[in-house]
């Protein structure tokens, strides 16, 4: 039984993600195709548009066999982590190969420079900390330093996709197991803001928010697009600036020591953060006056949905390992995967939530579950507690 692993957001699934669907599973011969998905809040720090069943049955109808979910501990963290997390979640499964896009097709260059930024040298570090020095953010500084050492094209290797690539490879080399991958290029430009029939996700949901859906419907399959309007009109759509009021309460009655304590704190971003918060009134006028060029956008953002998950580095520590597979939908000539993976998986293989009350990593996803649904305009999608209510989704 050969198997294939892809890690995802689908925030939300558009014609991209089901081509790669498509792609991975030509290019590995698998015989079954695992997603390995974001729950409520995605790695940039903000609420999924659409809840994790809905996203799942997404993917289910475009070529995945089996979605599990990434832990929220995991998930909402900056590419190293996020990587890791997903990389050990498909291992524990014992995925043959791990599918993921990029930017460039050299596989072998991408090694190349993951395994120099896995055993940073002196000369590398020095080169990185005259970036830091020079106003860069860490990451890119160590891409312009890793850049220089290679000989290639200046911000090569700071591309999305391609950084967090870089991080796959480096997660692989450390589970212990060989594991094959199948990178598939990308088609069209993933991050701009034009609409077409490979648009990328934040167009999308730039279209989405302004009440432009329609204007994505060339980009996404149609059922998904349908399905995508029929959140939005019944209310179950969910907006990150709806949490708004309940952040800055929250940050300006925080201690400087509690917010000290989340993952992407440091460098005095709590103090930054408790100030700013008391002189704005958005998230995104709060986000804009603690910009800096040290600072991306997408960690400040990933310390907002931080401080509200209430993720420190003590959790992190505590759980430095996905301690099950939690899965959210599968289909239904799936039963043999589904079998082979509860007499073989190294993990728990869990399809009843019920089975993770009070695990300490799990507590998260609930909790970014939460958050997801308290971002809709509808009330009665807002009701707490839906990992255990919610069915799992079978297609």
């Amino acid at each position: 039984m050969k198997l294939c692993g892809v890690i995802a957001e689908y925030n939300p699934f558009h014609n991209g993600h089901a081509h790669h669907l498509g792609q991975a599973r030509a290019l590995s011969g698998c015989d079954w195709l695992i997603v390995c998905m974001a729950g409520g809040v995605v790695q940039r720090g903000e609420v999924a548009l659409l809840d994790k069943w809905t996203r799942a049955r997404m993917a289910l109808a475009h070529g995945a066999d089996l979605v599990v979910e990434l832990p929220a501990l995991f998930a909402v963290r900056p590419a190293e982590a996020f990587a890791r997390g997903g990389v050990m979640t498909l291992a524990a499964m014992g995925v043959d190969a791990l599918s993921f896009g990029c930017e460039t097709d050299d596989l072998e260059l991408l090694r190349r420079a993951a395994r120099l930024l896995a055993a940073e040298d002196e000369a590398l570090s020095g080169e990185t900390r005259r970036g830091l020095a020079a106003g860069l953010t860490h990451a890119r500084a160590r891409g312009e330093a890793v850049e220089r050492r290679l000989g290639l094209p200046e911000g090569f290797l700071n591309r999305p996709n391609t950084a967090l690539a870089l991080e796959y490879l480096k997660a692989l080399d450390g589970v212990g197991r060989e594991t094959g991958v199948c990178l598939v290029p990308r088609e069209g430009d993933y991050h701009g803001e034009a609409l077409g029939r490979f648009a990328g996700a934040s167009a999308i949901r730039a279209a989405a928010l302004r009440e432009r859906g329609a204007e994505a419907a060339r980009a996404m399959p149609p059922d998904c697009f349908e399905a995508m309007e029929s959140c939005l009109g019944a209310g179950r759509f969910a907006r990150t600036e709806a949490l708004d009021q309940a952040l800055l309460f929250l940050l300006r009655g925080a201690k400087p020591d509690e917010l000290a304590a989340l993952c992407d704190a440091g460098e005095g971003l709590e103090r930054l953060f408790i100030r700013r918060a008391g002189e704005t009134g958005a998230r995104e006028a709060l986000i804009r006056a603690v910009k800096s060029k040290r600072y991306t956008y997408a960690r400040l953002s990933r310390f907002c949905a931080q401080a509200m998950l209430n993720l420190t580095r003590d959790a992190a520590q505590a759980h430095p390992v996905p301690e099950y597979l939690r899965a959210l939908g599968f289909r239904r000539d799936a039963a043999p995967l589904l079998r082979h993976l509860k007499e073989t998986a190294a993990l728990p293989f869990v399809t009843d939530a019920m089975r993770l009350k009070g695990n300490g990593l799990f507590r998260f996803d609930c909790a970014a579950t939460d958050l997801q649904a308290l971002a809709t305009a509808s009330p009665e999608a807002r009701a707490t507690g839906q990992d255990f209510t919610h069915p799992i989704v079978i297609v």
